[in-house]
């Protein structure tokens, strides 16, 4: 591009917005600070201590603060503009909730999840199909890592519109922070139902094993959660019980209090070890 040609463009810029350039200067000012801050604030948390998910909420709020702040600000500077277009503006704005309605719920979606909070960053969520834990939430959409059936995490991303928090019903799956209940769900093949109390004795001794390094403290942990949100939540004890709902399916359900982030583990643990106490030890080849 010649000289010329950019000496035209920027006269033709300049007679869209007479006698505002200082406002210009000062929005492009603003978003430049905004970009300095977020950056500035990713570099700390980088050199930080903290966890990755504690590391990765603070970034996201930071950042959406930071930049609400400067659009908050950018209004202002523009608003005795604004309002003198304010018919004009009242135009525009009902062509775009007409043509943009997606668009408008997305933002009272967000809206949504800062005032309600029904998830944060770092929670387990289940939204329609999908199922992950929430590693991101901007203003149009929110960001998941998907989890598998089994609470496997796959390596894929998923994004859904903030537009569907208001018509879809979602599930928290870590709502009480550090410690979550987790439900071990073991079918039990028809040739052992005739010892059912052998496999919840095995059942039970494997939930204690798995969960004794942290059972006390996951006990404690729920107490006071209960007291802080005057909501009756269980006790946190390992507990069994039987799922006779379909007769032809007997299924044992193993109740454990255990982190958050290790429920996958503490799945595979009971599961096997009550496997083993259920069928039979053969004797290796050779043996008397």
């Amino acid at each position: 591009m010649s000289i010329s040609t950019f000496d035209s463009t920027f006269e033709r810029l300049a007679l869209l917005i007479p006698g505002h350039w200082d406002k210009v200067i000062v929005s492009v000012i603003l978003i430049g600070l905004a970009l300095l801050f977020s950056q500035i604030w990713a570099r700390y948390l980088a050199r930080g201590q903290i966890s990755a998910q504690k590391r990765r909420l603070h970034l996201v709020w930071a950042r959406n603060i930071i930049w609400f702040a400067a659009l908050l600000a950018i209004i202002s500077l523009w608003a005795s503009t604004i309002a003198g277009f304010a018919l004009s503006l009242a135009a525009v704005a009902g062509a775009l909730l007409i043509v943009s309605k997606e668009l408008v719920m997305c933002v009272h979606g967000y809206l949504y999840v800062t005032l309600v909070q029904p998830f944060k960053v770092g929670d387990v969520i289940e939204f329609g199909a999908l199922k992950g834990r929430v590693i991101d939430i901007d203003m149009f959409a929110t960001t998941l890592t998907e989890f598998d059936a089994a609470g496997q995490a796959t390596g894929n991303v998923a994004e859904f519109p903030n537009g569907l928090l208001l018509t879809t019903p979602l599930r928290n799956m870590s709502p009480t922070g550090t410690f979550s209940l987790h439900h071990v769900r073991i079918p039990v093949p028809e040739a052992f139902v005739h010892d059912l109390d052998r496999i919840e004795i095995a059942s039970m001794a494997a939930a204690e094993r798995v969960t004794g390094p942290w059972r006390d403290e996951a006990i404690a942990h729920f107490r006071k959660v209960s007291e802080q949100q005057f909501i009756h939540f269980p006790s946190g004890k390992n507990k069994v019980s039987w799922d006779f709902s379909n007769p032809e399916h007997l299924v044992l359900v193993v109740r454990v209090a255990c982190p958050s982030d290790e429920r996958s583990g503490v799945e595979q643990a009971v599961f096997r070890e009550t496997w083993k106490a259920m069928v039979p030890q053969t004797s290796p080849p050779g043996g008397d």
